[in-house]
């Protein structure tokens, strides 16, 4: 059976830590990559997004953050390097949908991978890259 290929964003990967709406598909996802099924595609931002929304979490304290961020390297996501093509993209599509450069890395990753990126985040990603026709889809 052929491996599916799936970039995410942080939105996703906080799940993985975080008891939350969607925590269960979120970790079906994480679960197919370890079992060899998926393969996750992502940038070294992702590790920093997750560190810093797992900050600020109600009820996360230094030692939570730490093995969170201890287990999600091990996860040995496959990580896309950041360099000009990719950052490029992302700000075309960061224009095109009015979000962050951040917001766009993961879906830019997806495009250049001819791929698809899973959200979590329908307020700002999907809801605004959606309709761009850019392969996005919500968890």
């Amino acid at each position: 059976m052929a491996r599916r290929i799936l970039a995410i964003d942080s939105s996703i990967a906080v799940k993985w830590f975080s008891e939350e709406d969607k925590t269960a598909e979120a970790l079906a996802l994480r679960d197919s990559h370890i079992d060899g099924q998926l393969t996750i595609l992502t940038t070294q931002l992702l590790s920093c997004e997750v560190a810093n929304a797992l900050r600020f979490k109600p009820g996360y304290d230094h030692k939570q953050l730490s093995d969170a961020l201890k287990n999600l390297l091990k996860l040995h996501l496959l990580e896309n390097r950041i360099d000009l093509t990719l950052l490029s993209r992302s700000a075309e599509i960061a224009f095109k949908c009015n979000v962050t450069i951040y917001d766009a890395i993961p879906v830019a990753v997806a495009v250049l991978n001819k791929t698809k990126c899973v959200t979590a985040d329908r307020d700002t990603q999907y809801s605004r890259i959606k309709p761009n026709n850019y392969p996005i889809e919500l968890l």
